[in-house]
């Protein structure tokens, strides 16, 4: 024991109860002591009943209560109140039945043995306070004796199970009380290095890598809560005045229902706009002149524009009627309708996933032929939104990480000029020409929102890179065209460094939205202890599935840590700031979700991003500035196998998901990276998720899209979105291309045709197999698992929980 454990008040307090116990109970003491309870220091007499145990209870009193998930044949051993009145007695009946006895007793060998199965976890670790106040208990009830003392004892307080920060990152917290001048705390997410919380009950291996080390003063992280907020705002100021390009006129825009197949202007074309093309409404002003009117006038107009769309200024501050794209939000752009059909998330809670964005439909009425039915069912959609979300086949999915191999491949490594060298489409010392498998782009995804980026020290969903590469924030947000595209790649570039921290500081200042229904706390409680207690591994259903490289094998050994109780306990984390950190990457062969966004990060990203100007390789040796390089020798180094090696570069040591942090995670459906689950209840139950579904449609004269209302189509029980199980037959569009003559559940003759093309031919995702049968166009309504990236298995691993334990769990979840 060390002189620290030793001076501990609470250890004081014990070891004069027991050596007070001796008398009247056999036994010694030892242990550690458990910094997971808060200590009231006011004496409450010498009852070891009320004081050590009692209070204790109450973690039992989560579960082991009539309804709960010990109310089990077993479990009816033990079971407690609904309150402390007659817990003592309920607490002997149990050791009676339990076999009597001490250490041998299952009272004090489930909460505390390794190998001793028990869903509420070790909360009693051998040894320690917990332990050994039971432990006082039954050898009191052996020896007979009422466990009182004439010694005042210090009554036990656990803290809390409920209660989240929200995704709250440190620095907002800190700072809403701070003046500028005030020094910023570390950066959570930056102290999540190799070697940290190594033997914890959650485990860490997606890393932090600092980016910025080799760059000018003014380009690191903010120093001062002045700089933060000044950073913060300026990242608002840039994705609503400074992000949008420009894409039409308010003209063009007011006549876009021309392509709807309507006669005239609908009164709520505001409404059918968002509607038909699956943008949102906004959480802020976001006015735009209706016919006849001028902007100026009357306040920038009359109309509403959805969320990803922005009437532009000109440098006088005046509107100008012009309408503008902002890039971020087609994808980030996710909201929940409430009650009045406005936005219910609100501001602080902006970057949504957007589920309901639907790149084709946009691409097709922008064609010319967008009128001719059966000549737009046929040819794939031209637009820009389509070319940068290759592959995609179903509204509401995105390919952000296939457009960016795109740029990676035609623009310049260092300067991002355009430099789109034919050797760089194919895969460098490997296949060559049409066959390659670095470009299928069947990397098709379900876009997380902005809230959590404060809590992962690695960004997307396989972890690729450090969460300070803020370079990558602004890939999309180029400005004008010729600002992407242009001869040595310098407006890009300045671009990027004008924003890409504002950007981050913005993202970090978001927080999760709380459940809009009431929470049941009695089984939001249950639900915790099982969510950071429960070793899903220990039970006989996944003897056989291989486990994580480390923690207790719980929820929260991948997905981090967020009830007080838990997060204040060393054995789960060596820092509680560390509350709610994501940093965990399940291998492939464990998490077994669709691999194919995995397997096809080949050398374009997963090898060469080092290599290029977004792995920051600013200072390393070897590297030379753009600027102090001839054109040839920048167009060709492009190609050097040997190039130096910036300080932030691509995960390869682990190749699979990475668990997201769950604040918000009831607003961010459906499930998986790749969107293929509508509901959690089907996350923790994999055999009930249906391979072909539908969300629930809204439909208003021609114009259909996703019903987005929370009371219409929100399913509060399974936590979700209400949906419709589907057959092939059902799909829009023919029988003969959707279902498979031979496997009524197989991929169709088409889909295997084109999972084929997707996963061995270079740039297949580029063209779609055409569906020429009226209405088909309408099958990206559906989702369907038989496509190529798009399957729905993994993650069964929860199918071991019982019926009321996925109940808790997903009501504790709600409370985040």
């Amino acid at each position: 024991m060390t002189a620290n454990v030793r001076r501990d008040p609470r250890w004081i307090a014990m070891l004069g109860l027991t050596l007070s116990m001796l008398a009247g109970c056999a036994g010694d003491y030892a242990g550690e002591a458990d910094d997971n309870t808060a200590v009231d220091d006011t004496p409450a007499g010498g009852d070891h009943f009320l004081t050590q145990v009692q209070p204790r209870l109450d973690f039992c009193r989560t579960c082991h209560i009539p309804g709960g998930v010990a109310d089990t044949e077993d479990g009816h051993r033990f079971l407690l109140g609904a309150n402390a009145a007659g817990d003592r007695d309920r607490v002997y009946d149990a050791w009676q039945a339990l076999g009597e006895g001490v250490e041998s007793n299952l009272l004090l060998i489930e909460p505390s043995m390794p190998a001793e199965p028990h869903s509420g976890g070790k909360p009693w670790p051998q040894g320690g306070l917990a332990y050994e106040a039971m432990k006082v208990l039954l050898q009191c009830f052996e020896q007979g004796s009422d466990c009182i003392t004439n010694e005042d004892q210090i009554p036990v307080q656990e803290r809390a199970l409920l209660g989240s920060k929200r995704a709250a990152h440190a620095w907002q917290t800190f700072c809403a009380d701070q003046a500028d001048s005030a020094t910023l705390p570390p950066d959570p997410r930056s102290q999540i290095l190799p070697g940290v919380n190594e033997g914890k009950a959650v485990y860490f291996n997606a890393f932090w890598e600092d980016c910025h080390v080799n760059a000018p003063v003014a380009e690191q992280a903010p120093r001062t809560c002045g700089e933060y907020r000044a950073r913060r705002d300026r990242g608002y100021q840039f994705l609503t005045d400074e992000l949008p390009s420009l894409a039409m006129s308010a003209e063009e825009f007011n006549a876009t229902w021309q392509a709807w197949g309507l006669d005239e202007r609908p009164e709520n074309f505001d409404e059918l706009y968002g509607l038909r093309y699956g943008l949102n409404p906004a959480s802020f002003d976001n006015p735009y002149p209706l016919p006849g009117e001028d902007p100026n006038a009357t306040n920038g107009g009359s109309g509403q524009l959805p969320l990803g769309m922005r009437q532009l200024k000109d440098d006088d501050g005046s509107w100008t009627g012009e309408i503008g794209t902002a890039a971020c939000f087609l994808c980030h752009g996710g909201e929940l309708d409430g009650a009045d059909g406005g936005a219910s998330l609100g501001l602080a809670s902006l970057g949504l996933g957007n589920n309901n964005y639907d790149p084709m439909m946009i691409g097709r009425d922008g064609m010319p032929w967008a009128q001719a039915e059966y000549v737009a069912d046929v040819l794939p959609p031209l637009d820009v939104n389509t070319l940068f979300n290759i592959g995609i086949k179903q509204r509401g999915q995105n390919n952000a990480v296939g457009a960016f191999e795109f740029l990676v491949t035609v623009l310049d490594s260092d300067n991002l000029g355009l430099n789109p060298n034919p050797l760089k489409f194919v895969t460098i010392n490997g296949a060559q020409g049409v066959l390659d498998v670095s470009h299928p782009l069947a990397h098709t995804q379900d876009t997380p929102p902005w809230w959590n980026m404060s809590v992962r020290p690695r960004k997307f969903f396989d972890a690729g890179v450090s969460n300070d590469s803020t370079r990558i924030i602004m890939a999309a947000g180029p400005g004008e065209i010729g600002d992407l595209f242009s001869a040595d790649g310098a407006p890009y570039r300045e671009r990027i460094e004008q924003w890409d921290q504002d950007l981050e500081a913005f993202f970090l200042s978001r927080r999760s939205p709380e459940w809009p229904r009431e929470i049941d706390a009695a089984l939001a409680e249950q639900g915790a202890v099982l969510f950071h207690a429960k070793d899903l591994w220990a039970e006989a259903g996944n003897a056989d599935a291989p486990r994580p490289h480390g923690g207790n094998g719980s929820c929260a050994s991948c997905h981090g840590a967020y009830a007080p109780r838990y997060v204040h306990d060393p054995a789960y984390l060596a820092d509680p700031a560390w509350e709610g950190i994501g940093a965990h990457i399940a291998p492939l062969e464990v998490i077994g979700t669709d691999r194919a966004r995995a397997d096809m990060l080949t050398p374009t990203l997963r090898e060469r991003w080092d290599m290029t100007y977004w792995g920051y390789p600013e200072g390393v040796p070897g590297y030379v500035p753009p600027e102090d390089k001839d054109p040839l020798t920048e167009v060709a180094d492009d190609m050097y196998l040997e190039r130096p090696v910036g300080l932030c570069g691509w995960e390869k040591s682990v190749i699979g998901y990475q668990a997201p942090p769950l604040y918000g995670v009831w607003a961010t459906a459906p499930y998986l990276h790749n969107g293929s689950v509508p509901t959690l209840e089907q996350v923790l139950d994999s055999a009930s998720r249906p391979d072909i579904w539908q969300r629930q449609l809204r439909r208003d004269g021609p114009v259909v899209g996703f019903d987005q209302s929370l009371d219409r189509a929100y399913d509060f029980q399974a936590t979700g979105w209400k949906h419709t199980v589907l057959g092939c037959s059902d799909i829009p569009g023919t029988a003969v291309l959707n279902c498979n003559p031979l496997n009524d559940q197989g991929p169709s003759l088409s889909q295997l045709t084109q999972n084929l093309l997707n996963s061995t031919i270079s740039w297949a995702g580029l063209l779609s197999l055409p569906d020429p049968t009226p209405g088909a166009f309408d099958k990206r309504l559906v989702y369907d698992t038989r496509i190529l990236g798009n399957d729905n298995g993994g993650h069964s691993f929860s199918d071991v929980l019982t019926e009321p334990e996925r109940r808790a769990i997903i009501e504790y979840l709600k409370t985040l």
